[in-house]
């Protein structure tokens, strides 16, 4: 249930199932730990060893026998924010050796089903209090149900704290999410196929919503501009709807 999330805070597969196991089962020594988990001792030790080194496990030592617990979940939460204050502190030196590319077009291509999940986060990586994302022919309701729907939830909750508004051009009729800062205008289903385009900061990606899905974000201010034009060309065509 948790399982992705945990890996996405850098625990490998084998760190994942022996936290779970011990927020379940409190504190077990190596052995059942190893046991339990269906790995064998040297994995197990080792990935303990790791999770020590970060944080995510203690050990007990009573009457001389060694044995494991997880720290409690919220302390994740420190971890991360510990990287992340970490990751601020070089961003300017990263920075200034990302400023010899200045002027390129930068074109990123991310596939499969967590690709969307890449799309939203370097969305609200960029996005700046009060901007305005416009998107045109999206189905929110393959997002909401199939693709990503907690980490839209998320997504639209990030945006809507932030004061920032979303224009969205989807077919006649079309599902619509329920958020105040998402304004929805409708178009002529045969002018919308089965991608969509996101224009956010100087970048546009486009989002292709079938089996492979992929995600296309391309870094270009002169491109950003150009499908501004045509977006708010659309956007004043479109009716409102329902």
């Amino acid at each position: 249930m948790f399982e992705e999330e945990l890996r996405e805070l850098g625990l490998t597969e084998n760190e994942v199932r022996i936290y779970i196991l011990l927020l379940k089962a409190g504190s077990l020594s190596p052995s059942d730990i190893a046991a339990k988990a269906g790995l064998h001792r040297p994995s197990a030790y080792d990935s303990l060893d790791r999770m020590l080194e970060k944080g995510i496990v203690s050990v007990l030592n009573v009457e001389g026998k060694r044995s494991y617990q997880a720290v409690k979940p919220e302390a994740l939460v420190e971890i991360l924010r510990y990287k992340v204050e970490s990751l601020q502190a070089i961003v300017p030196g990263l920075n200034r050796l990302f400023a010899a590319q200045a002027g390129a077009v930068d074109v990123q291509v991310h596939r499969g089903r967590r690709c969307f999940r890449t799309l939203l986060k370097d969305v609200t990586s960029i996005v700046k209090k009060g901007d305005l994302i416009l998107v045109f022919g999206v189905d929110d309701r393959l997002l909401t149900e199939e693709i990503e729907p907690i980490y839209l939830h998320q997504y639209l909750t990030i945006i809507r704290e932030k004061g920032i508004h979303e224009n969205i051009i989807i077919r006649k009729g079309g599902f619509r999410v329920k958020n105040p800062t998402t304004h929805y205008r409708e178009i002529d289903p045969a002018l919308i196929g089965n991608a969509y385009y996101m224009i956010y900061g100087d970048r546009v990606a486009y989002f292709i919503q079938s089996v492979p899905y992929h995600a296309i974000i391309i870094d270009s201010p002169d491109l950003a501009d150009t499908m501004r034009k045509q977006f708010n060309f659309f956007w004043e065509k479109a009716g409102k709807g329902k």
